[in-house]
């Protein structure tokens, strides 16, 4: 008996001791990589999107969750395990490969507000994440064109689209457009806008569009991506959000075509899995 009550308070002060080393440890990684750098990690969630974006002040932005649950292991990969805060999510449109994690963000993170586009849409998945949203008591915002998320004193985030009610439109067609913009570096996430709404913004906005990151527009669909709207955002990087040997034939053999015309860099998730991008606000490069 005796030497049972001294193991057990022993192991107990050497799990502290480790425990704290751990979070000293996870401390020092955090504030190196989060101090001076925006960090835009766009996640393997397979058949899906979602993108984590973290600024300099350590202000995180999720852009969209994947199809489910798989978003909470993929975003602990890049989080400390002690800190479950997301200052901002952006539900680009209401589907399932989308928003179909959103539910497990709203429970097991503290989520400060969510962008919504507004569109009508019936589905389980959705209900479901209208009901986290109230069961959470988190505020919901219609995304508009003219709004600017401020995460940083030098990393804002326009909204470029919706400019209208969008309630009854298509749900690809109504996904929020975003810029997130870092002193001279910039990333562009545009859903799964169709080639229509590209048009569209690209002769609204023009050259104001060239970003330096491109998230491919319906995960690399033909309908969307068009050549001339490439040819606006001239990116250096395309990034394919996809499933690896997905049924849709994302990217599109067009696509990738289109991709080598204009010089830009395709990234996959399905074959470089989390695609971790660093900008120190005038280059940007490749984590990993």
């Amino acid at each position: 008996m005796n030497s049972i009550s001294l193991k057990v308070p022993f192991l107990i002060v050497v799990c502290i001791f480790l425990f704290s080393i751990n979070v000293f440890l996870w401390s020092i990684v955090y504030s190196e990589d989060s101090r001076e750098f925006l960090t835009v990690i766009y996640l393997d969630v397979g058949q899906g999107d979602a993108t984590l974006i973290e600024a300099p002040n350590g202000n995180r932005m999720l852009i969209d969750s994947g199809p489910g649950s798989i978003i909470i292991d993929a975003l602990f990969k890049h989080i400390p395990f002690y800190d479950r805060s997301i200052d901002v999510v952006i539900s680009t449109h209401p589907h399932a490969d989308h928003i179909g994690g959103l539910v497990d963000i709203l429970e097991y993170f503290d989520v400060g507000v969510v962008l919504d586009s507004g569109v009508n849409y019936d589905s389980q998945t959705y209900q479901e994440y209208l009901l986290a949203l109230e069961e959470n008591q988190i505020d919901k915002i219609y995304a508009q064109r003219g709004m600017v998320v401020v995460l940083d004193d030098e990393v804002w985030v326009p909204i470029l689209f919706p400019d209208r009610n969008v309630q009854s439109l298509n749900a690809d067609m109504a996904s929020i457009w975003s810029r997130v913009v870092y002193r001279d570096t910039s990333f562009l996430f545009t859903g799964d806008s169709f080639e229509g709404i590209e048009s569209y913004l690209a002769s609204i906005d023009g050259d104001r569009l060239k970003s330096d990151v491109f998230q491919a527009g319906h995960h690399g669909s033909r309908t969307s991506n068009s050549l001339l709207f490439l040819a606006t955002v001239l990116p250096d990087y395309f990034v394919v959000s996809a499933g690896l040997d997905n049924r849709f034939g994302h990217p599109h053999p067009e696509v990738v075509e289109r991709v080598d015309y204009i010089g830009s860099q395709m990234l996959s998730t399905f074959n470089k899995g989390d695609i971790v991008f660093i900008s120190d606000g005038e280059t940007i490069k490749l984590k990993y």
